[in-house]
């Protein structure tokens, strides 16, 4: 019968001493690990609430019902439930819950994550709004100094808008908003807009669901990005700030409106500028679009007669017979020729 002698089962002492300094080195890269993350995490709380008084100094009250952060060890996970907002007009807002993650060897890269409701209510313009979805996150990348990029996604959102004139209840199937700078332009922003399967809820006579989507560029827009305010840079670079549209595509059925053009952004919040409006399938458009007009309202026949007056120009565009209409939007009015089609709200109070 084989035998083992004692010296064949213990470890030599050596190799004893090689497992317990081993052990010694994990140890203190585990408790230094520990040590830079508890140390990190006191410097965020610290953060989170000088930003926080800081908002709060600037007219903008942010409170949570309970505010946690957690990720022990790889990460920093933020939890805001309940948040709730308030600001020096009276304009209340809520959110069910806000989560942010950042991996601790990469913080300027921060995933966030908001749980539905949301609510608005602005007591100066009597709007009140609900929004609700199944899933809402966002993608957020820092440089140094300001917002490199935001990438934001929602799933099923569903919203509803109202002030004392109107009401509207809208729900999509996705929509999605995505900024970064512009690569050719150094103070230039990009932004980029779609929503798919938009449905206009409020009107239950237009049946059509709608794919949108946009691009525009904010020359001098790199300043929002850094946390400058949209009025004060407007007003910064003389009262106008370049916008240019580089393209809206609007899909209604068997319908397409495409339009792009030069706008600016006016010191009153206005809108201004001109656009080429081409529409595929007019003759389609106006079918979808004649049950949202009151039957007393003249302005269909006076759209549908502009419409008819310019068949002779039409041209093909992706197989389409398609029309190109130019137009002049003045300080937020606007007009086909001497038709006026509507008007853009200011995106901000003269005020402000």
């Amino acid at each position: 019968m084989n035998t083992v002698s004692e010296h064949e089962t213990k470890p030599s002492k050596p190799t004893r001493r090689r497992y317990i300094l081993l052990m010694c080195v994990i140890g203190l890269v585990i408790a230094g690990w520990s040590g830079a993350w508890f140390f990190g995490r006191s410097v965020l709380a610290d953060q989170l609430d000088t930003q926080l008084q800081a908002m709060k100094i600037n007219g903008l009250d942010i409170s949570c019902s309970d505010l946690a952060i957690a990720g022990y060890p790889f990460r920093y996970e933020v939890y805001c439930r309940d948040l709730a907002s308030n600001d020096r007009y009276g304009t209340k807002g809520s959110l069910g819950g806000l989560n942010a993650v950042a991996l601790i060897y990469n913080p300027w890269h921060i995933i966030f994550e908001a749980k539905a409701p949301a609510s608005i209510a602005e007591p100066l313009s009597g709007l009140l709004g609900e929004m609700s979805w199944d899933t809402a996150r966002a993608s957020v990348k820092f440089s140094s100094s300001a917002l490199g990029a935001f990438d934001a996604v929602l799933s099923n959102p569903e919203a509803a808008f109202e002030n004392p004139l109107s009401r509207g209840l809208f729900a999509a199937d996705k929509a999605e908003l995505h900024l970064r700078n512009t690569p050719e332009t150094a103070d230039a922003v990009d932004g980029f807009v779609s929503v798919d399967a938009l449905q206009l809820k409020s009107l239950p006579e237009f049946g059509a669901t709608i794919d949108m989507r946009a691009h525009v560029q904010v020359t001098g827009g790199a300043a929002l990005l850094a946390g400058s305010n949209l009025a004060l840079l407007v007003r910064q670079r003389e009262g106008r700030l370049p916008v240019k549209l580089v393209l809206f595509e609007t899909v209604l059925g068997d319908s397409r409106v495409n339009a792009a053009g030069d706008l600016a952004i006016n010191g009153d919040g206005t809108v201004s500028g001109k656009l080429d409006l081409t529409i595929g399938n007019a003759d389609g458009l106006l079918d979808l679009v004649q049950p949202m007009f009151p039957p007393q309202d003249n302005s269909f026949s006076l759209v549908r007669s502009v419409v008819q007056s310019l068949k002779g120009a039409e041209t093909q565009v992706d197989g389409q017979p398609s029309i190109t209409l130019p137009v002049a939007i003045d300080q937020g009015v606007i007009r086909i020729g001497f038709l006026t089609l509507g008007r853009i709200p200011p995106l901000f109070s003269a005020g402000t």
